[in-house]
């Protein structure tokens, strides 16, 4: 049984008693009808018994708390920010990969001649033809 067959099971023993009550006192049974839907703010507020809603009690942080949390969260960065920047190497994070691969001069990126461009196009052209003739026959 779920939790909401338990409270309608029980909504509906409270309507019973509350029919056999207005019976036994004489008076008609009042007729609560279920509304359909989220109840509203005021229905849904629970209301102590002296009437006036209570506060919520201002959580303060002493001076020693706040430099505490900023503390850790400088520490969390600085953390953060060192593995970010720290090199990665093959050899496990040994000292002395890291050194040689500090030591590398960092790879020179290559480019392309325009002789060497026309060879690869006139290339590619060559194969889509042979491809186009095989086809065609």
């Amino acid at each position: 049984m779920g939790v909401s067959e338990i409270l309608t099971t029980i909504d509906q023993e409270i309507a019973q008693l509350q029919q056999a009550r207005a019976l036994l006192s004489g008076g008609s049974a009042p007729v609560a009808k279920k509304k359909v839907g989220r109840p509203r703010k005021a229905d849904a507020a629970v209301i102590p018994a002296s009437g006036k809603p209570a506060k919520k009690k201002k959580r303060n942080l002493s001076a020693e708390g706040r430099k505490r949390i900023a503390a850790a969260v400088k520490k969390r960065w600085a953390a953060q920010k060192a593995k970010a920047a720290a090199p990665k190497s093959t050899a496990a994070g040994t000292k002395k990969a890291a050194a040689v691969a500090a030591a590398k001069p960092a790879k020179k990126k290559r480019n392309l001649s325009p002789e060497g461009r026309k060879r690869i196009a006139e290339a590619a052209k060559k194969r889509w033809e042979a491809k186009k003739a095989a086809a065609a026959s």
